[in-house]
């Protein structure tokens, strides 16, 4: 008997406090929804090979009950950079630093248009 799998994907995202990466697991709700259920440690070397470097994902997304938070400062929450890349939710009032390429900016809500989760620009 054959499961039926939910469709998933693992995205890179960049701890502020602990200038580490670690990988998040999304899981796909429906047509443009998407929840994250896993956090991890992930070593920069590992995430190339796996590819986790280039993942994208388009859509609204949001975090799983059980979602455990960054391995490095427990944030549960991201902020997704105009370079498109997912950082913890780490910002100062209504400003944001991205930890991969350095731009600060004034914080908006995400519209759903779409995150690259890893890999240098």
């Amino acid at each position: 008997m054959k499961r039926n799998m939910p469709e998933a994907t693992v995205a890179l995202c960049k701890c502020g406090e602990a200038h580490k990466i670690y990988g998040v697991r999304f899981e796909k709700i429906r047509d443009g929804q998407w929840k994250y259920t896993w956090a991890f440690p992930m070593k920069e070397s590992s995430a190339k090979r796996e590819g986790y470097d280039s993942t994208t994902i388009a859509g609204m997304i949001e975090p799983d009950e059980e979602y455990p938070g960054c391995p490095y400062c427990g944030s549960k929450y991201f902020m997704i950079c105009s370079c498109g890349k997912l950082n913890c939710n780490l910002a100062i009032g209504n400003t944001f630093t991205c930890n991969w390429c350095g731009i600060s900016g004034g914080v908006t809500s995400y519209n759903g248009e779409g995150f690259q989760g890893g890999g240098d620009r």
